[in-house]
């Protein structure tokens, strides 16, 4: 899928988020290299490649540990990104029973309310995009 457009500038919030709600299951699975219990959907690598893999870093080394230390079998992970591109990560157990919560000083995400699940699957923690699911 093209993340940009003929001219090479960004897609804006209204056209990733339009490109997000395209994914529906995966053809490709993708592990991350620090935590390799975490494994991720192709929405999941589109959303990375436009300027997120710090944000699968997060998930990966920080948010996981996190479920699995709850032993929370379903997480619930939204990124609000603000217009001063600061953004907080909520990470929940689907019922809002608050797991984690980081507030992100800048990021070059694009602006807007990004929503995805981490979910148990045997021996991996899979993150996908509510698509996907």
């Amino acid at each position: 899928m093209n993340t940009q457009t003929a001219n090479n500038t960004r897609l804006d919030t209204s056209e990733f988020a339009s490109a997000l709600a395209n994914f529906t299951g995966t053809e490709q699975w993708y592990r991350h290299p620090l935590n390799k219990r975490m494994i991720y959907t192709d929405g999941v690598q589109f959303f990375a490649e436009n300027g997120a893999y710090w944000f699968l870093d997060k998930m990966a080394l920080e948010a996981c540990p996190e479920l699995d230390k709850c032993k929370a079998y379903f997480g619930s992970v939204v990124m609000k990104v603000a217009d001063d591109q600061t953004a907080v990560i909520t990470v929940t157990d689907g019922n809002d029973g608050l797991i984690a919560t980081y507030t992100i000083d800048f990021t070059d995400t694009q602006v807007g309310d990004w929503r995805f699940y981490l979910i148990e699957d045997g021996d991996h923690r899979v993150m996908l995009l509510p698509s996907e699911y």
